[in-house]
């Protein structure tokens, strides 16, 4: 029921993992959109592919609204989707470059995937420093090799630093968030000028914060027009899903001035009938004023949320605190620790389902009632009180700092591989 899952063994959970972004409007609702898009599509059958069932156009509309863009391209997944605009501002505006910003994360293709898990070597993607003027400058200087600047606009969550994720928590630096998200709205602005002043293609990746932010997505949260936007997860009604909208200048599958100079992008099930009629009811959800009415109550409720929880953990002096944007949340820690990603697996014990980002990126769907929001801050509290309790976090009177934590790291590893022991 609602957010609440229950395992093989019968425990109850509540899922704050969101399924990786797919659960904004809550199960329960997923299930109504499918069923109605199937009765939708019933007739011409959930595999007939080529010929388009007409519900596309319940599709196509309301999507060229929301985006403000002129066309609209459908694929199977975000991240190939995020391959299909890559693909096409590469081939439309003829240059090879890709920017983007802080690691972020664009899907698991290793021609735009950075860091850990991707051994190809990404020349042709240039991954700088966001809210940087040197990054601007550089924009600037090579803006004759850039096909597009793309922008994951979670990084409004934490500007100038790689993505949230267990992961980067293994470095035992202290971590800061959205106290700046008015300067890099800001900076998103500035960028986008920048853009348009030297005619590159502005591309929002909205596969995670789309209809999440906002019910128009990040371009509405952040009042930016991009001249591309990636949509996916939440945008199939429960269906995989993966979307490019974009200008008619950017979407041409060949070159009219070289006929024979085509860019081939395709999938078999792209814009598959049973997939239409989900979206189409999403979207039709997504338009109704009660929709904009949770969206705004549910804000609301993660900022009390955020509000209470921090000043639990205050009042039990715990090393940590809560930030968030709009709906999407994490945890942070405000001393430096080398143990801080094992606070996923006591906050698993206490009963909340995570991704497996774990305490990095946590969601909160519209259907979360005030009593769940509770369960969630005592879920953290008594978490935290139990890692505190059993030793995780540096309690001494000298204090340690990340520098320390990390070359004692590297020591230990460089150690295990030549084999020594100390």
């Amino acid at each position: 029921v609602g957010p609440v899952l229950i395992d093989f063994d019968g425990n109850e959970m509540l899922d704050v993992s969101g399924s990786y972004g797919v659960n904004v409007a809550g199960y329960d609702v997923y299930k109504g959109f499918v069923d109605r898009g199937w009765e939708r599509v019933r007739d011409l059958g959930p595999n007939v592919l080529g010929p388009v069932h007409p519900v596309i156009m319940d599709v196509i509309t309301p999507l060229r609204k929301i985006s403000g863009l002129d066309e609209v391209s459908f694929h199977m997944s975000g991240t190939e989707a995020v391959m299909a605009a890559v693909r096409l501002v590469r081939f439309n505006t003829q240059r090879p470059l890709v920017v983007t910003f802080g690691g972020t994360y664009h899907g698991w293709w290793d021609g735009m995937q950075p860091g850990a898990g991707n051994e190809r070597f990404t020349n042709d993607v240039l991954s700088v420093k966001d809210m940087s003027p040197a990054s601007m400058a550089m924009i600037k200087a090579r803006a004759s090799e850039i096909a597009a600047v793309l922008i994951s606009p979670l990084q409004g969550l934490n500007p100038g630093k790689p993505p949230p994720s267990d992961l980067v928590l293994m470095d035992s630096k202290m971590r800061a968030t959205n106290d700046r998200i008015k300067d890099y709205t800001d900076w998103l602005h500035q960028l986008r000028q920048v853009c348009t002043e030297y005619n590159i293609p502005l591309v929002f990746d909205e596969v995670y914060t789309g209809f999440r932010m906002r019910p128009g997505g990040a371009q509405e949260f952040y009042d930016i027009q991009a001249d591309m936007v990636v949509y996916g997860k939440t945008l199939g009604g429960g269906m995989p899903v993966g979307v490019v909208c974009g200008k008619r200048s950017l979407m041409h599958r060949f070159d009219p001035t070289h006929p024979l100079r085509v860019n081939y992008v395709i999938g078999t099930f792209a814009a598959a009938p049973i997939t239409l009629g989900a979206m189409a009811e999403f979207l039709k959800w997504q338009a109704l004023p009660e929709t904009t009415a949770l969206y705004a109550e549910a804000e609301n409720k993660v900022e009390r949320f955020i509000q209470s929880t921090n000043k639990e953990f205050i009042s039990h002096n715990l090393p940590m605190r809560v930030d968030s944007l709009t709906t999407v949340w994490t945890v942070l820690f405000n001393q430096p620790g080398r143990y801080h990603w094992m606070f996923q697996y006591y906050l698993r014990a206490e009963g909340l389902a995570l991704s497996w980002v774990g305490t990095g990126r946590c969601l909160f769907s519209l259907d979360f009632t005030e009593d769940q929001y509770e369960q969630t801050k005592l879920a953290l509290l008594r978490a935290g009180v139990k890692m505190q309790q059993d030793g995780w976090w540096w309690t001494g009177e000298d204090q340690v700092t990340a520098s320390a934590i990390s070359k004692r790291m590297v020591t230990e590893l460089v150690s295990s591989l030549v084999g020594l022991r100390k």
